[in-house]
């Protein structure tokens, strides 16, 4: 498992690190040694602004700079996200066709045959090319 893994599966989960390290950093620096910092007088809004595509930057002058730094990881998180394997989360929903498919049949137990040592070996029903050796045949 460990050779199929790449780089880009790796680097989603030092971010997610990251993103939940500074968050702690954010709420111990913010509200655990100070007064406080009311985020949602400022943080909030502007993050509402971003999904209307109308940020409002003037929001995010006064902010200290661990909800900048948590902010901008979080956004780096969500920029690598179609780039790595947890895109396969969005798998999900197609689950529910997985439900109702018919079972894979590889081959049926029908043509399934022992073959002898002098029998070709090949697909049935495929035509010989030109170059191929014609096959010699068993006398009984």
């Amino acid at each position: 498992m460990f050779s199929a893994t790449t780089v880009n599966d790796k680097a989603p989960y030092l971010v997610l690190v990251g993103a939940i390290v500074l968050g702690l950093l954010t709420t111990v620096l913010a509200n655990g040694s100070t007064e406080g910092y009311d985020y949602r007088a400022t943080v909030s809004p502007w993050f509402r602004s971003i999904f209307v595509l109308q940020p409002d930057v003037a929001l995010m002058v006064d902010v200290p700079w661990s909800f900048k730094a948590h902010i901008l990881v979080g956004m780096l998180l969500f920029a690598l996200f179609p780039f790595t394997r947890l895109m396969h989360a969005f798998s999900g929903f197609a689950a529910v066709r997985y439900l109702f498919r018919p079972y894979v049949v590889y081959r049926s137990r029908a043509e399934a045959r022992p073959r002898r040592g002098g029998e070709p070996v090949g697909v049935p029903g495929q035509r010989r090319g030109k170059h191929d050796a014609p096959h010699p045949t068993r006398k009984p």
